[in-house]
This record gives C-alpha cells, sequence and structure tokens, in this order.
C-alpha cells in the first residue's frame, strides 16, 4: 500500500532539546500502525528537491519535522499548489505551529497528518519569497544582521548582538504606506506579522490570524534604553497593546521606506532592504490542521 503522506526529517531542527531522528520516527510510524513514509534530509537543497519531485508527482500530502526553519524553506515550494503540508513540531520555538494550534506532542502531531485536514492559511510576502511568521525591520532585523544571514545562533552571538543594539539603540524614521494611507514616525522596530508570535516566542501581535487575509503591522516607536526592558516584559504578558509607543495596524500590505537603507528580515534571515513591499497572500497554503 501506498503511504498517505511522507515525512520529511530536519536532523539539525531543534539543536537545543531532544528530537528524534529518522529511524527512531519509523519506529514509533511503525508503533501507531501509521502508514506514512520517512525521509531524511540531508541539507536545504536536499529537502527542496524532495518536495518538487512529490509536488511534481501530484502528492496529496507531504510533512515536515522540523522547526520554523524548516517551515520557511518549505513554503517557498509548497505554497500555491495542491499538495497539503502536515507538521511534526521538532524546532525551538515552533511559532507557525503554535499559531495553528497543532498538537505538540509526537503521537497526536503524527495522527493528525493522516486524520487531520486541509486548512487554507495565509502567507505574508516580500523580498521575492514567502514568510510563515513576520518581516520588517529594526530590533530584530539588526540582531539577525549582527548574527550574520547564515550564522548558526548561538547564547554568545546572541548576547554581543543584544549588547551592540542596546548600546546604539536609535529609533530610525521611516515611512510607511498602509494600504494606501501614509505614516511618517520614528521606531526602534516595525515588522508585518502573519502570526501573533515570532522569534524568541514573543506574542507581539495577539490579534494576528493565519486565516483572516490580513497582516498585523507592529510598530515601536521612538523607545529609549530605560524603556527596553519595560516593553519587553509587556510583550511577554501581552500588554504592550495599551502602552503610548505601540501601534498595531490591520493591513492587506505596508511598504517601509527610510531615509538609509536598513536591513529586512523575512522570517529568520536578512533577505533586503529598504525600501520593500510586505503583502498578505490569503489562503495560499493549505496545511493539515486537527479536525473539529
Amino acid at each position: 500500500m501506498n503511504p498517505c503522506c511522507t515525512i520529511l526529517m530536519n536532523d539539525r531542527a531543534g539543536r537545543f532539546k531532544s528530537t528524534v531522528s529518522t529511524d527512531e520516527m519509523s519506529k514509533l510510524l511503525k508503533h501507531l500502525d501509521l502508514n506514512i513514509a520517512v525521509v531524511g534530509t540531508k541539507s536545504e537543497a536536499h529537502m527542496i528537491a524532495v518536495l518538487k519531485e512529490l509536488v511534481a508527482k501530484r502528492a496529496d500530502r507531504v510533512a515536515l519535522a522540523g522547526g520554523d526553519g524548516t517551515i520557511h524553506t518549505a513554503i517557498q515550494v509548497l505554497a500555491g499548489t495542491q499538495t497539503s503540508m502536515g507538521i511534526v513540531p521538532q524546532g525551538t520555538q515552533n511559532n507557525f505551529a503554535t499559531a495553528l494550534r497543532l498538537p505538540q506532542d509526537l503521537p497526536s502531531a503524527l495522527r493528525t497528518l493522516i486524520e487531520g485536514e486541509p486548512l487554507p492559511v495565509d502567507l505574508g510576502y516580500g523580498c521575492g519569497m514567502y514568510f510563515a511568521e513576520s518581516a520588517g525591520v529594526g530590533l530584530f532585523a539588526n540582531a539577525l544582521a549582527l548574527y550574520g544571514a547564515d550564522a548558526n545562533k548561538n547564547l554568545i552571538r546572541g548576547m554581543y548582538a543584544i549588547f551592540k543594539i542596546v548600546t546604539n539603540l536609535r529609533a530610525s524614521r521611516i515611512r510607511l504606506t498602509v494600504d494606501g494611507e501614509l505614516i511618517n514616525e520614528p521606531a526602534v522596530f516595525c515588522a508585518a506579522m502573519n502570526t501573533y508570535r515570532f522569534a524568541q516566542s514573543l506574542p507581539i501581535a495577539p490579534s494576528a490570524k493565519v486565516t483572516d487575509g490580513l497582516l498585523d503591522v507592529v510598530v515601536l516607536g521612538d523607545l529609549h534604553r530605560n524603556e527596553l526592558i519595560g516593553y519587553y516584559r509587556a510583550i511577554r504578558k501581552q500588554l504592550h497593546v495599551m502602552l503610548p509607543k505601540t501601534r498595531i495596524i490591520q493591513a492587506k500590505s505596508v511598504k517601509i521606506e527610510s531615509r538609509r537603507p536598513l536591513p529586512v528580515h523575512v522570517d529568520d534571515k536578512i533577505r533586503g532592504a529598504t525600501p520593500v513591499t510586505l503583502e498578505c497572500r490569503p489562503g495560499i497554503l493549505k496545511v493539515i490542521v486537527e479536525r473539529l
């Protein structure tokens, strides 16, 4: 019998916590009596090649076992196709899976691949690619720029980036065109959010939904160094929406311009510089979710 679904395993996902290997996954699937094939991927290029092959064969379902970085790579291939994407959360944060309320425990996640149903969900688009979580400029993009676009993120690099950013904190004068409306203001952070949280599970856009056809544009204004910790704590508790230097606007698209070029992050990588237009692509990706 042909498998109902194929799981692509990213063995590098979730480097900071325990994850299962390809062999362990195969044994678990056999134990659960689930007709799912497992393919180990050796690199990002290998994963892309396998995904393209499965799409060309009109596979009904393909799943990714990995984290948000794996999801970002996969959506570049699966968006706009008839192949539904399943997710087996195996990363460090799993922000996209959390936004879809997918099960985090392995047996339930695997059963959902077979028993679940496809749901059309939105993606963002900017810098010539899709994003699952967010894209924008400011604090997060600056941190990624300090890491290096392709460098492994570790504690020492993270601490160095935070120190540099806080030491040199300065708002940038940006101009936003939000669904045709012009907004000019200084900001230390501006991002178009598809999911309600990003990065280290920060719930910066509490009302964002991946099925509403809109991006939540979050702007943190001219924050001073002594305000950063307070805003960070407020974001963790989702109370920042009531603070005076927070602005959240729902929109189909936003254009970000600045006096000097600013690095633009698309999910967790630097992909370009301002000016940039970020837009929502409603229902362009089918994701397998639990049946109600």
